[in-house]
């Protein structure tokens, strides 16, 4: 299901972050199916539980998750309709637009890369329309 690489520049905990996200927009996670405990997700990719419990944590926080005590945590209902995710990642983007500007790319630059990686990502299976 998951699968960190521990040699990314990219913390441990966004990266279950991200990968649980994209596993609810495409569809392979749906509102309210469990996702695996915090603890058996840690021993399963032999990672510290604290790392596991952040990301999920954020998730809660972010409204992509919900906690039943005693049950799990769950997706939750319209997770990906959130305007704080959508807000965090326009802000990463202009973010990611700026350095790639700074670093002397053009506009045409930037536009050719961003539908080359389109392109990667439909190769993967994720919808990028």
């Amino acid at each position: 299901m998951l699968v960190v690489d521990l040699r990314s520049r990219v913390p441990i905990y966004e990266q279950i972050k991200n990968q649980i996200m994209e596993l609810i927009v495409v569809g392979a996670l749906k509102p309210h199916d469990p996702l695996p405990s915090i603890r058996a997700l840690a021993s399963r990719l032999d990672l510290n539980f604290n790392t596991v419990k952040r990301a999920f944590g954020d998730l809660e926080t972010d409204g992509v998750v919900y906690t039943a005590v005693g049950r799990g945590t769950f997706v939750a209902e319209g997770a990906m309709d959130n305007e704080q995710i959508r807000a965090r990642a326009a802000s990463r983007l202009r973010e990611a637009l700026q350095a790639a500007r700074a670093s002397g790319l053009t506009r045409g630059d930037i536009i050719a890369l961003a539908q080359e990686t389109f392109l990667e990502l439909g190769k993967d299976g994720i919808d990028v329309d």
